[in-house]
């Protein structure tokens, strides 16, 4: 008859455990390092961080709103009174209120730019500094901590073409408004412009 060592048993499940954890801390150290270099990813080659670069065919607000309205005339665009810089754009819809009526509200959608808008959006790009993933899973323990530094998105200039994105996801412009208001086909190439229709 087989009998189980309870003393080997709980050590085997212990060195179990610590090797189950180091590679999920591994996974997930790859994952983040992974993700915040897919935000500063080139587009078609083109520098994403680069004004210049990104500027393709610029539009004022004004003329992305007025695009857009007759796109859509349930299209809100407010100016924000805090950060003038950014103008909110809402979806004007009815709902019922708590006596069954029905009331016309306005509902957030996202926040543009106020004034001239590149074509594709800039994303302002910082450095963030991670735990080298390459020390997780290391037969010696050791107490120090090796740092790399990887590129990460810190903020974005939004881009028209980003707007467009946006809208068609929600379903409140269709590809015939694009192209009969903005052009379907970029200025320039745009793989994140293909990629985001897909």
């Amino acid at each position: 008859m087989l009998v189980l060592d309870s003393e080997a048993q709980v050590r085997m499940t212990k060195a179990a455990g610590h090797e189950s954890s180091a590679a999920i801390r591994q996974k997930a150290m790859q994952q983040e390092i992974e993700s915040n270099t897919v935000t500063v990813a080139l587009d078609a080659g083109r520098p994403v961080n680069d004004l210049q670069a990104q500027l393709g065919k610029p539009l004022t607000s004004q003329q992305v709103q007025d695009k857009l309205k007759q796109a859509n005339p349930n299209l809100i665009f407010e100016r924000s009174i805090a950060y003038p810089e950014l103008t909110g754009v809402y979806l004007k819809t009815w709902e019922r209120n708590a006596t069954g009526a029905l009331q016309e509200i306005k509902k957030h959608l996202f926040g543009m730019e106020s004034g001239i808008m590149p074509e594709f959006s800039v994303r302002h790009i910082t450095r963030k500094r991670v735990p080298n993933p390459e020390l997780f899973g290391r037969k010696e323990a050791t107490r120090e901590v090796d740092w790399i530094e990887v590129e990460t998105f810190l903020a974005e200039t939004r881009g028209w073409r980003t707007v467009l994105v946006r809208l068609l996801h929600m379903g409140l412009i269709n590809r015939w408004h694009v192209e009969k208001h903005f052009g379907w086909n970029p200025s320039k190439e745009s793989e994140n412009w293909h990629t985001q229709l897909k």
